[in-house]
């Protein structure tokens, strides 16, 4: 029987991908899919990113939100201000979404000229960028290498981003996560990323992250304190992703691999298991995301080739892996308090959030005291079924991609 093919569809339309139509999207670089069944898309407005002319299209950078369960109806579209993301020299990349106090989305930027992580408020409808220069920058050690024998040389700046499980940061040892956590105990989520060029995986509190005073009057030296750098990996990683118990997925590009660590341990090489070695198939792992029955899917789109001049149309280049894991998106963590699922994350009411942070600054990390310590929280899963789009979708981003870049 011959193989039958189904072809992709534009997402959400034709005319949403209206090249050189600023109204439209330009140059989506990374999605993400929230509990919610919204879905956020990162758009740098730019095109020959890797190659600039006379023809390349320049809009303003923009986060569109698409709801799934309303036929992909688009329900906001934001525009990121130049002193946010530059207009003619941004490189958003990858995002993920925190929802907690209203929603939240951290994205890569790993502009040549002004790398970091971009913080975008869904409640306030406002976005501010968190930078730091040892490192969100690429590391002189890791700029030289190769992947399956093609040589390649560039300073590639903060790329990979995930975000980690809830936990109570006043408490030590490595089953601090395994353990309820009482109302009157702190929590917190890490956000981890890690420049291309690097062997480092990093990581910052989310609630540093969500300060916009944090990012707009902290010096460089309290912006390093609250960045945790947790240890060497073999390789430089692109795509990577938190599941919802806490296990981090990373490829490694010279080494035709994707890992996973988990985040409950040490992030040392003993933590680091290759769960899947290719040289032919696993060639430049990027996006990664999970379905709601157990399986993740990666995007491998042989970039390394792309970028050298040395892609093979006759070959295929791109494709969608998938691999059972029995887990789930970092997304479909949720707060269970009492057995009564709350707004997923830790969306807790206005006014019992308040304590200090790093350096000084307030943040929302909330602080139970007085409430109770017989009650205890919980996690559990609570996002409805949206993801059998997921295929489709990477299907359709893959597409964008060839055609922009």
């Amino acid at each position: 029987m011959a193989e039958q093919t189904q072809k992709s569809n534009p997402s959400p339309s034709w005319a949403m991908n209206e090249r050189g139509n600023c109204s439209a999207m330009q140059f989506v670089q990374g999605i993400a899919i929230d509990a919610y069944g919204i879905l956020w898309a990162v758009d740098s407005g730019r095109t020959e990113t890797l190659a600039p002319g006379p023809a390349s299209v320049i809009c303003g950078p923009k986060l569109w939100m698409f709801d799934l369960r309303r036929n992909g109806s688009l329900v906001h579209r934001y525009d990121f201000p130049d002193e946010v993301v530059s207009r003619g020299s941004n490189y958003l990349n990858k995002i993920v979404i925190d929802d907690a106090f209203g929603g939240y989305a951290y994205i890569t930027d790993n502009s040549g000229a002004d790398p970091g992580i971009v913080v975008f408020s869904r409640k306030l409808n406002t976005s501010w960028k968190v930078r730091e220069n040892n490192s969100m920058r690429a590391a002189q050690n890791a700029v030289q290498f190769a992947v399956n024998g093609t040589n390649l040389g560039f300073a590639i700046h903060i790329d990979g981003i995930a975000l980690g499980p809830y936990f109570n940061p006043n408490v030590v040892g490595d089953n601090l996560n395994r353990q309820p956590i009482h109302y009157d105990e702190n929590f917190e989520r890490n956000v981890y990323y890690s420049p291309l060029s690097s062997y480092h995986l990093y990581s910052i509190p989310a609630s540093v992250l969500r300060n916009p005073d944090f990012a707009r009057t902290a010096n460089p030296r309290q912006v390093m304190a609250a960045v945790t750098d947790h240890g060497i990996k073999s390789s430089q990683t692109d795509g990577m992703i938190m599941d919802n118990e806490g296990n981090l997925f990373f490829g490694l590009l010279k080494d035709h691999a994707i890992a996973r660590w988990n985040s409950y341990t040490p992030f040392t090489p003993q933590h680091q298991k290759i769960v899947a070695r290719d040289p032919y198939f696993i060639q430049w792992t990027d996006g990664m995301t999970f379905d709601s029955e157990g399986h993740l899917y990666v995007v491998v789109n042989r970039l390394h080739n792309f970028v050298a001049g040395r892609l093979d149309t006759n070959d295929v280049n791109f494709r969608i892996l998938r691999a059972t894991t029995g887990t789930q998106s970092y997304v479909n963590t949720a707060a269970v308090i009492n057995s009564a699922v709350t707004d997923n994350g830790i969306s807790i009411p206005d006014g019992i959030y308040e304590t200090t942070g790093f350096g000084g600054f307030p943040t929302t990390t909330p602080q139970f005291s007085g409430l109770g310590s017989d009650r205890r929280y919980f996690y559990n899963n609570s996002a409805s079924d949206i993801t059998s789009k997921i295929p489709f979708l990477l299907t359709a981003l893959l597409t964008c991609l060839l055609l922009r870049r």
